[in-house]
């Protein structure tokens, strides 16, 4: 190809699971402003799909290459810092390029086209059914097309089901029956416009515009009513206001604007998050000892302008938010920007709130929850510069901020912060400190429960530690008890199963008649874990998942909260016919019932995956609850984390075995970050907190340490047991799943795969096995796990080079009936 010395070609990445650069020409209207980071159209096989252009170059080698098409924005979408973080996700989590770049945009932004099908001419039922040559599919998609009109092939395929489709649709096309093409759709999410209205420049300050004004009196007083709202208003006012203002009607406008009183301009506006944030008063706080000698560390790591990665080890209540908030004050005073990440949604508007009442406008927020046109907007005002903070759930770690010099990561332990599927699968905690160090930026992990192998990197001085250990104001931490259910079942003799201990039902009782409130940890949401046929021992488990099906009570429903199966609750055995069905396990339905018939009048309110689904709910149960409207908060895993109520003094766990009967190496972890944070909910403000933990495990070292506030020693013994076991941090690990319909063909890819990857000795392979949920979503699941030595491949290149050409080997052949997923660092492994 000619070389000119400028950049004529493009390499293009895809959001396509494909690990590769596809080389275009760049037209030449396109060659003078064309870089990487912009979005393109281009043709890709027989679609044209959104590309991003990665890298330019002024030659190559390939011959007859496609053409771009068209440049999709004014200016290039990702910096050159953003094009570098993506690819290193890219490569580390085994993801495509093009992959992680899509996730860093909000969804819904990108245009693609879709393959189309319409029939040629018009064919009524009786001539498609005497084409004898067609096969009954055929005649099908004729007789569908021919009912409801073109239909995407996808769409169709949905209706039809796969069996032989590809090869009746090109039947019919060769038939001449029906025409298939691409067609371009428009992004789901667009920049919105308003109409704004204003005085006509031609009649401002002008004698012709007040007789124009007595002309209208008589024959239009609601055009001079228009007239004079907008004269009172010089930048002029958007039609919906001035509507309600004049209470008019748009036909009025019309006619002004005929008449060429007024002038019309389209505004782009931006899409507020709906949620109105509770700001507090901006009172001056006083710091204590310890946080004024944390924030003399960090002030003087922000003064060097350097990467410092730093542990922020604070108990509950000890003021971790108060010193985000000082440090986020000292990095904009150098014109700095910074990214602060929580792992909930429930969290969220907490959050905001506190750095609102602080930073004001200068806080954009992004998280899941909020509509598209809402992310796309925050997204836009990050991007344009228009706010210097980025609050949200993972996700906001690949915000468009331009010059960062903080990144907050608050309960940095928390697993939601690893994105298990789809890819790209990436830890938005370790992506922070890679982004960090990028940009010589201040990284900071906060948690009253570090995670194990951040505390290791901690005491091996891979970050910095800073300790807040005492509670603000010099609160006590709360007193916690456990109740030990195995007595409590002896005590009452003939009851099947217990939800309240009477320690915990006299201190509710106790709590209540004071005035305070209450937070009640149960960490299964439904009425029942699972139906029990007394009779025969039948238990109804999903036809889709190796799992059991969750009784709820109000809708009589078994659901499968793994892939939404749901059937009405049995009232006989269907495998015996007995009657005798009885609810085992308590989940959050069943407690709050349970809880209403030893208190009538007690006023409940759940927080779980039910009753949090709609938009707005967290925020609307948080305020409520905070306002006094509840006597008690009942919730999953969501109420532990990051909550601040005034009046919790008491904080119940229901089942503590929940967490800890997980077959994986970090359930006692996850155990005992759970049980301290919820304990950490109570008596935060002047008054003594109490916790009761029930539990039929009450020598579990995750409770004991977890009941003495003792991280020190819960680590110390955690750590001598990873080490023995060779987990992480003693190694890392990658989890290869494999996932298909039919679990002969899953066991032998798995095996195949297995034996495909070249022995080393600086990591072990174990399995292939099946997945403790053996089957999800009717699918057959299983896994090979690999350890391997973090000092003898501390980036993780060697590992990625045994296995590549084992992914690339297996991705080219004919497999499609076995999905196999790359998961780096698993957090789980379910």
């Amino acid at each position: 190809m000619p070389n000119n010395h400028s950049p004529q070609f493009a390499q293009i990445v895809y959001a396509l699971p494909v690990d590769q650069e596809f080389t275009y020409e760049i037209p030449e209207q396109f060659e003078e402003f064309l870089c990487p980071g912009y979005r393109v159209i281009a043709p890709f096989g027989k679609r044209t799909l959104t590309g991003y252009v990665v890298k330019l170059a002024s030659e190559t080698k390939l011959e007859k290459l496609k053409k771009i098409e068209d440049v999709l924005d004014p200016f290039p979408l990702f910096s050159q810092e953003m094009l570098a973080l993506t690819q290193w996700i890219a490569e580390y989590y085994f993801a495509s390029w093009g992959e992680v770049l899509e996730a860093a945009l909000p969804a819904g932004i990108n245009k693609q086209s879709h393959r189309q099908v319409e029939l040629v001419e018009n064919l009524d039922m009786e001539s498609i059914y005497k084409l004898e040559h067609l096969t009954e599919k055929q005649k099908v998609i004729l007789d569908l097309l021919n009912r409801v009109g073109s239909q995407r092939v996808n769409q169709l395929e949905k209706k039809l089901g796969k069996s032989k489709f590809n090869y009746s649709l090109n039947k019919l096309e060769k038939e001449g029956l029906i025409s298939i093409e691409n067609k371009l759709y428009s992004s789901r999410i667009n920049v919105q416009y308003i109409k704004h209205f204003q005085i006509a420049e031609s009649f401002n300050g002008n004698d012709d515009f007040e007789k124009k004004i007595k002309e209208l009196e008589k024959r239009s007083p609601v055009q001079v009513k228009i007239l004079k709202e907008l004269a009172g208003q010089p930048a002029g006012m958007p039609q919906s206001e001035l509507l309600k203002a004049t209470q008019s009607a748009s036909s009025a406008i019309r006619a002004l604007l005929k008449k060429g009183l007024i002038s019309e301009e389209k505004r782009e506006i931006f899409r507020d998050e709906s949620i109105q944030y509770e700001l507090r008063e901006n009172d001056v706080v006083h710091l204590n000892a310890d946080q004024v000698s944390v924030m003399k560390q960090l002030n003087g790591y922000i003064e060097s302008s350097s990467f410092v990665p730093t542990l922020l080890h604070g108990v509950t209540g000890s003021g971790k938010t108060q010193i985000y908030i000082e440090t986020l004050k000292q990095v904009r005073k150098k014109g700095k920007d910074a990214i602060v990440l929580v792992p909930e949604i429930s969290l969220t508007p907490q959050t905001v709130s506190s750095f609102k009442t602080h930073f004001g406008n200068d806080v954009a927020v992004l998280h899941s929850r909020m509509s598209g046109g809402e992310r796309y907007d925050s997204w836009r005002k990050i991007q344009s510069g228009k706010v210097n903070i980025v609050i949200g759930a993972r996700s906001a770690i690949l915000a468009p901020l331009q010059n960062i010099g903080l990144i907050v990561v608050d309960e940095e332990h928390e697993s939601s912060y690893k994105q298990n599927d789809p890819s790209p699968r990436y830890h938005a905690r370790d992506v922070a400190l890679v982004r960090g160090k990028m940009n010589n930026a201040l990284v900071i992990l906060g948690s009253a429960t570090p995670g194990i192998e951040s505390f290791y990197n901690a005491k091996t001085r891979k970050y910095r530690l800073l300790q807040l250990p005492n509670r603000v104001e010099e609160l006590p931490l709360p007193k916690v008890e456990i109740v030990d259910m195995k007595e409590e079942l002896h005590k009452n003799r003939g009851k099947s199963a217990l939800v309240f201990s009477e320690r915990l039902l006299l201190k509710i009782e106790e709590k209540i008649e004071l005035g305070e409130q209450i937070i009640l940890l149960q960490n299964r949401r439904g009425f029942s874990t699972f139906i029990l046929c007394r009779d025969c021992g039948h238990v109804e488990n999903c036809k889709n998942c190796n799992i059991t099906l969750t009784y709820h009570l109000r809708q009589h429903l078994l659901l499968c909260h793994y892939c939404d199966y749901q059937k009405q609750a049995p009232k006989i055995c269907p495998q015996c016919q007995g009657v005798e069905m009885a609810y085992r396990g308590a989940g959050t339905q069943r407690v709050e019932e349970e809880l209403k018939q030893y208190f009538p009048k007690i006023r409940v309110i759940r927080m779980d995956m039910d009753t949090t689904s709609r938009k707005g709910s967290h925020h609307r149960i948080i305020q409520d609850f905070r306002n006094g409207k509840y006597d008690v908060l009942l919730g999953t895993q969501m109420v532990a984390k990051g909550l601040d109520f005034p009046k919790v003094t008491l904080v119940g766990v229901i089942s503590a075995d929940t967490t800890l009967m997980l077959p994986d190496f970090r359930s006692s972890e996850r155990a005992f970050q759970l049980f301290t944070q919820v304990a950490g909910r109570s008596g935060r403000k002047g008054k003594q907190g109490e916790v009761i933990i029930q539990t039929y495990d009450p020598r579990n070292h995750s409770i004991i340490f977890a009941q003495k506030h003792d991280y020190l020693r819960f680590f110390a013994k955690e750590i001598r047991e990873r080490q023995e076991l060779y987990y992480p941090p003693y190694s890392r690990l990658i989890s290869i799943e494999f996932r298909g319909k039919k679990e002969h063909q899953v066991d032998q890819v798995a095996n195949e795969f297995a034996k495909s990857i070249p022995p080393a000795k600086f990591f072990r392979l174990l399995g292939p096995a099946p997945a403790p949920l053996s089957k999800l979503k009717n699918e057959f699941r299983y896994q090979v796990l690999l350890k391997y030595d973090k000092e003898q491949d501390p980036n993780g290149s060697r590992i990625r080079q045994q296995i590549l050409p084992t992914m690339k080997k297996f991705s080219q052949g004919n497999r499609q009936s076995v999905k196999i997923a790359l998961d780096i660092d698993p957090v789980d492994l379910f």
